[in-house]
């Protein structure tokens, strides 16, 4: 995508952000000088609040999180175990699209549950994708526990508190997707910050106070020009960054900012093998039709052509070679 475009890719962590010299120390002691500073590092999920969470729960955010859970997967099902027991914590959408997942995978040697600190999942999500998360939870036996605290991980279990009652149960694998923690780069910036550590912005998605960095994302404290805040979801940082691209371009060329307009354009949600559920802009479906409107959507937001013509030709061969790999 970046190339011939005069854009340099430099793949590294950032160490420390020098507000005062407006430069950038990556982990490699590189040094990048800046104009225009935008802060779209994203969230880390939190595990430090629960003991036991940090040692014994897989997180599920990044690319590497998904080939640890994949080996860790490969082990339970290369044992001689016959049931593999499985907690999902956290009943947000990831929560919920990793369990019915799971349970496709493991089929009937599954034993899974989904633990939610609410009294529902999806609680901000509508009502028609809520309730098609619950049928393909129960069609797929993931035992759900609502209003319910994890109190601490072991090895092989975790003990759960609900009505001022403790359970300690067993416990194969653990996946965590409980909450968002701020970047460590951002953590002691003296930037103005909401209680939970998020970037407070202005309508142009600039930093209060600091006309020169832009925030968005998980990260970012943002409300738009109607005063509602941007939920923090893809659609809307995909949304964001659009509206800090033009804000940057017209900072450095003296025109007028924009403020930042939010429109939801509804949710998406996979529920397992071949489902899922949409809701938003007069439309609901759920079952294969969600699925594959769901696929067809995230083909048409791909960036370029050949991505798109990638990610098609490797989901029609990926059945195909599943199939092959089965027989031989």
């Amino acid at each position: 995508m970046l190339a011939n475009t005069g854009i340099r890719f430099i793949q590294s962590a950032v160490d420390q952000i020098d507000l005062p010299q407006r430069q950038i120390t990556l982990r490699t002691a590189e040094l990048l000088p800046y104009d225009r500073l935008v802060l779209a590092l994203g969230g880390e999920t939190p595990q430090t609040q629960i003991p036991g969470a940090s040692d014994y729960a897989l997180p599920f955010r990044t690319v590497a999180d998904a080939y640890r859970l994949e080996e860790r997967l490969r082990i339970l099902e290369t044992s001689k175990t016959t049931k593999i027991r499985a907690a999902v914590v956290g009943g947000g959408p990831s929560g919920v699209e990793l369990a019915c997942k799971l349970a496709d995978r493991l089929g009937d040697r599954g034993r899974l549950r989904l633990v939610e600190c609410n009294a529902q999942i999806l609680k901000t999500a509508p009502e028609f994708n809520r309730e098609a998360a619950y049928k393909a939870l129960e069609k797929r036996q993931v035992w759900i526990d609502l209003n319910t605290q994890v109190q601490s991980l072991g090895s092989e279990q975790m003990t759960l508190v609900y009505a001022d009652q403790e359970d300690t149960l067993p416990v194969d694998l653990v996946l965590w997707t409980v909450g968002t923690a701020i970047a460590p780069a951002l953590r002691d910036l003296p930037l103005p910050q909401n209680a939970q550590g998020q970037v407070i912005t202005e309508t142009s998605l600039q930093v209060q106070d600091h006309p020169h960095i832009f925030a968005l994302g998980d990260l970012a404290d943002c409300r738009d020009a109607q005063g509602q805040g941007t939920p923090h979801t893809a659609q809307g940082a995909i949304q964001q960054a659009d509206c800090v691209g033009w804000n940057v371009w017209a900072s450095l060329t003296n025109r007028p900012l924009l403020p930042f307009h939010y429109t939801h354009l509804g949710e998406m949600l996979t529920l397992g093998r071949d489902s899922a559920a949409m809701a938003g802009l007069g439309l609901q479906l759920d079952g294969p039709l969600a699925y594959l409107s769901r696929r067809l959507i995230y083909l048409y937001r791909m960036p370029t052509r050949d991505h798109q013509l990638k990610v098609s030709l490797n989901w029609l061969l990926k059945p195909i070679l599943s199939v092959l790999t089965e027989s031989a």
